[in-house]
């Protein structure tokens, strides 16, 4: 493996008769790529959500190519990334503490108490009231508090790799000033980290 490629957190490769989406993604660096339209960031997004790629794509992560990925490596390398995306959305029926903690109960770590306490000071941060917010299912919340949700909830596992999708979508210009934040936020809690915004062209 070239020392190059061992620098990149992310390579991602797909070919398709109209048009070919190439991403290099260097760690602790914050990139942008610019995709055709929303299936090639859907097969983008959930290719590197899942750690695998679907036929006709390259995917590596942190320098390991997924083709060659046995499932507990791909859980590890899943592990080590995050997402703003609305490929994984909150559960309607579970309010949003219960959405954010879940990943958490599911593994037993971090604790519920970590958990509670992230979540309380990232959303006090947005000037958000936690305790409702928290209680809220998502149905009662607005776009910029469901991107909140689902970014409080990466952020319990402290990823590695950051991706924000179309993270302006649905957002009016006061709220996108709001979102701009996630990666300040992300940054102060994970300073080596790296950050992926994923639009397609006509967003930008």
């Amino acid at each position: 493996m070239s020392a190059h490629v061992s620098e990149l957190a992310l390579r991602y490769r797909r070919k398709t008769a109209r048009h070919e989406v190439q991403a290099a993604v260097p760690k602790g660096a914050v990139t942008r790529v610019h995709v055709p339209d929303d299936d090639a960031k859907a097969h983008l997004v959930t290719a590197v959500l899942k750690a695998r790629g679907e036929p006709g794509e390259e995917l590596e992560l942190f320098g390991e190519s997924a083709a060659a990925l046995a499932w507990p490596r791909r859980e590890q390398l899943r592990a080590r990334v995050g997402a703003v995306s609305p490929i994984v959305g909150l559960i309607t029926n579970l309010n949003a503490w219960e959405n954010i903690a879940l990943p958490a109960a599911y593994h037993g770590a971090p604790s519920l108490e970590q958990v509670a306490a992230l979540a309380h000071e990232v959303l006090a941060a947005f000037g958000a009231e936690p305790r409702r917010f928290l209680a809220r299912i998502p149905d009662e919340l607005g776009m910029l508090e469901r991107k909140m949700a689902w970014f409080v909830r990466s952020l319990v596992a402290a990823p590695e790799l950051m991706v924000f999708d179309a993270l302006e979508d649905g957002l009016s210009y006061a709220e996108c000033r709001h979102a701009a934040r996630f990666e300040t936020e992300y940054r102060a809690r994970q300073p080596q980290g790296t950050v992926l915004y994923v639009d397609t062209k006509e967003d930008s």
